[in-house]
Formats: C-alpha cells, sequence, structure tokens
C-alpha cells in the first residue's frame, strides 16, 4: 500500500487504488507461471477483472447496500458456453490451417497483394467508429484491406475474409486451471475473494480467451497482412489479435474511437500505433502507460469533421436530454462506482419534472446500461407520458435538446459542439473522469440538491456566464477533440498509411 501514504487507507481514492493494484499486480501474489511463448496472460486477461475485483470489494465495505447488485447478478444469465472437449474438434481445427475456406481465402488475397504488389491491412473486429475511415482508406490505389464479413463495411470495396467457428478451437484447460487459480490465490493474497458467480465466470472467460487466441494466431499466419487496425486494445476479444500480432511482428495501429470515460482502465497503451483525438489523450499516455506505442499523433476525429467549435450558446430546444454512462454491475470498473448511480440521477431528475410540469425529458440510455430500470421507476411515478426512452441517434437528439445532463461520456462532449448547456452528473463519491467541470465547460451536479441548484442555474445564465461556459466549452472540445477543421477524416487516412507504408515509422522501419 507504499501508493497510498497521502490517503487513508478506507477513503474512497484508496479502495479505488486498491482494487486496481491489485488487478495488475495479483501475479506477484502468485506461484503461477503467466507468460507462455512471450505472451503474458496476466495483462491478457486483466479486462475480466476490472468488474469482478471492485464488485468484490464494494460487498466487503458495504454488504448491505451491496444487496441491490447481487440481486441484479442472480437476475442474469451467468456465461455458460464453455467450449467441450472433443476429438473431432481437434480435426477440424487443423483444416482450419490446410483446408479451411479461411485458408482459401487468405491464399487469394496474398496472392492478389503479392501481384499488384500492394501491403494488406487487416481490420479483424468490425466497428461503426471505423467505418469512415475504412471507407477512406479504401479508395487508396496502394493497399489491400480485408475484414470478416460485417454490416459496417458491406458497402465498401474490400476483400472478405471467411471466419470459421472459433469453438472449432480447444482451449488448454490445464493451463487455464492453472491461471484460473492462479489468479484467485493471487487476489486472494491481497484480501480480495471474488464473488463465486465471478469465480465462475472467470473460467467461462479464461477458456473462451485460450481458444480463440489459437484461432487468432492461425488467421494472422495464414493471412499474413503488414499491419492490423483496430479501434481498441485493452480487452477481450480484440486484445488478443494486438498480443498475437505483436508475436508475429505485424503492427498494430489503432483509432481512439471515445473519450476516457474510467479511472485507471485505459491508462495502458498496447498497440504499436495510435492515432488520438486530441491532446488530453495523448498526455494520458505519455504519463500513465509503462509502454509507449513506436508512433502516436493527434489527428482529431473524423466523426467530428462536420462541426467546428460553436460560436455562441444554444439555449433552444424541446426537452431536457439525460445520456447516460453504463451502469450495469459487469461496466462498474472502481469500488466507487455503483449500479444505483443511475436510478439515484434518475430519482433527482423525476423530482425536476415534478416541479416543472411542461418540461420533457429524454433519456438515452447508453447500450450497456439497465433502462427497463428506468422504465420500472417512470412507471411508477406515473411519468410515462413526459419521460421517453430512445435509441434515436444522440446527434440528433442533442441538436433538439434545451438542456444535456450527461455523465462521465463522450456524448457530454458532443453537446458542446451544439453550444448546448451541459450538466454534469456524477453521483458516485470518486471525482469524475472527464474534466468537464474543471475546464468551466458544465456545470456540477453532485447530489438530487446539486442537480436541482444546476437546472435552476441552467435556466437564469445571465450573458457574461453564458460567455465563460461557452469559452470553457471551446477549452474542453480543444483538449479532448482536437482541431476541429473538417480535416481529422484524411490526418487518420495519412498517419494509417505511413505506418501501413512504413514511413516517419520508427519501429518497424
Amino acid at each position: 500500500m507504499s501508493l497510498l501514504t497521502d490517503w487513508q487507507e478506507n477513503s474512497v481514492e484508496a479502495q479505488d487504488l486498491r482494487s486496481w493494484l491489485a488487478i495488475c499486480r495479483w501475479k506477484n501474489y502468485s506461484s503461477v507461471n503467466t507468460i507462455d511463448q512471450g505472451i503474458d496472460y496476466a495483462e491478457l486477461t486483466r479486462s475480466f477483472l476490472w468488474d469482478k475485483v471492485p464488485r468484490a470489494i464494494r460487498k466487503q465495505l458495504h454488504p448491505k447496500s451491496f444487496e441491490f447488485e447481487e440481486n441484479l447478478l442472480a437476475a442474469s444469465d451467468i456465461q455458460s458456453n464453455v467450449i467441450i472437449r472433443k476429438p473431432s474438434l481437434k480435426l477440424k481445427a487443423k483444416r482450419f490451417l490446410q483446408q479451411s475456406q479461411t485458408y482459401r481465402d487468405a491464399l487469394s488475397i496474398r496472392a492478389n497483394a503479392a501481384r499488384h504488389q500492394r501491403p494488406i491491412l487487416y481490420i479483424p473486429i468490425a466497428h461503426s467508429k471505423l467505418t469512415a475511415t475504412v471507407k477512406g482508406l479504401s479508395q487508396q490505389k496502394t493497399i489491400e484491406i480485408v475484414a470478416p464479413r460485417n454490416d459496417f463495411f458491406s458497402h465498401l470495396p474490400i476483400h472478405v475474409l471467411y471466419l470459421s467457428s472459433e469453438h472449432v478451437f480447444i482451449p488448454n484447460f490445464d493451463a487455464v486451471n492453472r491461471l484460473h487459480q492462479g489468479t484467485l490465490k493471487g487476489l486472494e493474497a491481497q484480501g480480495i475473494e471474488l464473488l463465486k458467480r465471478d469465480r465462475q465466470v472467470l473460467l467461462h472467460q479464461l477458456l473462451q480467451q485460450n481458444a480463440h487466441l489459437q484461432r487468432v494466431n492461425a488467421e494472422l499466419s495464414i493471412l499474413r497482412p503488414q499491419a492490423i487496425l483496430v479501434f481498441a486494445d485493452n480487452h477481450y476479444p480484440i486484445q488478443n489479435y494486438v498480443f498475437a500480432a505483436k508475436q508475429q511482428s505485424i503492427p498494430v495501429i489503432m483509432l481512439q474511437h471515445g473519450l476516457d470515460c474510467e479511472h485507471y482502465c485505459l491508462d495502458e497503451a498496447y498497440a504499436d500505433a495510435i492515432a488520438v483525438w486530441g491532446n488530453a489523450r495523448l498526455q494520458r499516455y505519455q504519463q500513465y502507460s509503462i509502454r509507449q506505442p513506436g508512433h502516436i499523433q493527434v489527428t482529431g476525429n473524423p466523426g467530428y469533421d462536420a462541426f467546428c467549435l460553436p460560436k455562441h450558446l444554444n439555449l433552444d430546444g424541446e426537452y431536457w436530454l439525460w445520456t447516460t454512462r453504463p451502469h450495469a454491475p459487469e461496466k462498474c470498473y472502481a469500488p466507487s462506482r455503483h449500479p444505483e448511480e443511475g436510478l439515484a440521477i434518475l430519482d433527482a431528475l423525476l423530482s425536476e419534472l415534478q416541479r416543472s410540469p411542461h418540461q420533457r425529458l429524454i433519456i438515452k440510455p447508453h447500450p450497456l446500461d439497465r433502462s427497463e430500470l428506468y422504465q420500472e421507476r417512470i412507471t411508477a411515478m406515473g411519468l410515462c407520458d413526459r419521460v421517453e426512452l430512445t435509441q434515436t441517434d444522440i446527434l440528433e437528439l442533442l441538436a433538439h435538446a434545451s438542456l444535456v445532463i450527461a455523465e462521465d461520456s463522450t456524448s457530454g462532449l458532443e453537446a458542446m459542439f451544439f453550444g448546448k448547456v451541459v450538466i454534469h452528473a456524477h453521483f458516485a463519491q470518486s471525482q469524475p473522469v472527464m474534466p468537464f467541470v474543471q475546464e468551466g465547460a458544465a456545470l456540477p451536479a453532485t447530489s438530487a440538491t446539486s442537480l436541482h441548484a444546476a437546472i435552476q442555474r441552467a435556466q437564469r445564465l445571465t450573458p457574461i456566464e453564458q460567455q465563460q461556459l461557452l469559452e470553457g466549452q471551446w477549452r474542453c472540445l480543444s483538449k479532448q477533440a482536437g482541431l476541429c477543421d473538417g480535416q481529422s477524416g484524411q490526418r487518420v487516412i495519412d498517419f494509417v498509411m505511413d505506418v501501413l507504408l512504413k514511413k516517419n515509422w520508427r519501429k518497424y522501419a
């Protein structure tokens, strides 16, 4: 606990740090060898503990209030798709390399690339945030782009690689069991005992990961791309590609796809080349990441090329808009975060609606949030006629909002492009991750009382206060989103091409 000298050991900050250190250091308290063929599985499996270790600490510290979370967990399905050992499946794994459609596709793609002397860029997992960049890259005549079949890129002129089911690969049960037991013992040595359910889920996840990594290794070895492009580099399943690519000396390019909305979890850089939106993420990597990428550049976000800094605040709108962060137990990555936070914010907002009978509230829940809990509370309060949960596109919702209540989320930043007054709702005892309030870009709301005060203030901003808030939004947008000049998309394409063609590239030059 040497890093906790500035805090009381039971403080909120200390417990959050304790959780993170336990996730990072469990192997130091275990006799299991976590490194196999150059891959440190203690690193590779770290993301599986992001929710489980904080949850164990929450139960230790607050057993009574933990009952709510325990009930949520009991109502959810345990991951149970354990891969069963069957002799016939071993043969299928061998055929993946020798006779499968994947192998034939890869040979054809490689032959075409060699014929035209073009490097192969592989995008192993599609994401909506990559679509604009892949579209721009597909117009380049000097590279070959390959991706598994997916809806995001189906309209683009790229090569499609057929992928066999990962379940034809058999996990190394002995190695997984050793890793599982070593993890549990390493945590227990630090005073952390995972819930019985979480121990079971962790075993399932480790089995899945082990089998998937075998498929990924085979996939990359037969395609032999010159680089892979990813939207994240620090969690399963995409991290398997990052680690496997490194083992095969294939550069990994990552494009930032969202803001740093968690403490600690996003500090480490694993990819070789990273395009970040603004200086905020660049400085975070430089300050906290043990690994420094061979190439990192501030490019801005291609998704924001249609926007520029707002010229004035826009106080007009038809409703209040609340954009949530995920409050599901699986997304509470620190002991200080609780699944009840979302309901606490909702209760405060519903109370405000009762004070404002002509006001409406639109809720845009995060896709991983528990929106059914919100609907139950709204129905119980008899406010279904004035409160709506929707999955309408966030940019469309922001354009017509009169006030935006945001948490630690990218949508809070996006509201600033529209010049909307933003209230940063953070009901956890820990400090928020996003510096919206510190930059003077948003009004603070840390409780129902301060949320009420923020709403009252938002409706009575003086011209001087409006200008101050606007200038704060300029600062925040510039630091987090980078240059808002409409050229981010081209900078990202140039960045990828430089790495792929080994220009201005140190590590693989």
